[in-house]
């Protein structure tokens, strides 16, 4: 996802607003984040403004909400300026707080790390499947955990962790 993206940050939502489209045309759909950390094709503490095709946000869907925080991989802005999350609302990967555990739960949760939800990717990723004779898949099955079984700490990173590894990629490019 990181190799196909033309702009990667960390923002928060801070504004969502709909330009009506001219000549029977459907519009579009702004979003501004607040950029807390860039990675690639833009500045960090800067105003992205995202713009989508408002087709996207049909049937009342709404992609984004005010207040919302999330690490963006989007494509490359087309010649229009409009773009979209890569692999869809996968390249939208939601950022929160940590859970702290039951005997620190007391602590105050703005002292808790952010982590990157990658439940979220986990379950729109294709994973191939092993041909092999059902005994074998039998086995195998019954052997290794799937998806849904793993605990859900596998299933997060600390931000800062994302953020560094998706920095150093783009170095190495």
């Amino acid at each position: 996802m990181s190799d196909t993206a033309g702009v990667i940050f960390v923002g928060e939502v801070t504004a969502v607003r709909s330009r009506t489209g001219n000549d029977g045309a459907s519009g579009l759909m702004e979003i501004d984040f607040r950029i807390d950390q860039a990675v690639r094709g833009c500045a960090s503490g800067s105003v992205y403004t995202l713009r989508e095709w408002a087709g996207l946000w049909g049937g009342g869907d709404q992609r984004y909400r005010v207040g919302q925080r999330l690490l963006m991989l989007l494509h490359p802005p087309g010649p229009t300026g409009i773009t979209s999350p890569v692999g869809g609302m996968t390249g939208a990967i939601p950022i929160r707080a940590a859970t702290p555990a039951p005997e620190t739960a007391s602590a105050t949760t703005a002292s808790a790390p952010l982590i990157a939800d990658l439940r979220w990717v986990g379950t729109r990723l294709l994973r191939p499947l092993p041909y092999a004779s059902s005994t074998l898949v039998t086995a195998q099955t019954a052997a290794s955990p799937s998806v849904s079984d793993t605990s859900v700490a596998a299933q997060q990173a600390p931000l800062s962790v994302v953020v560094g590894m998706l920095s150093s990629w783009q170095g190495s490019q």
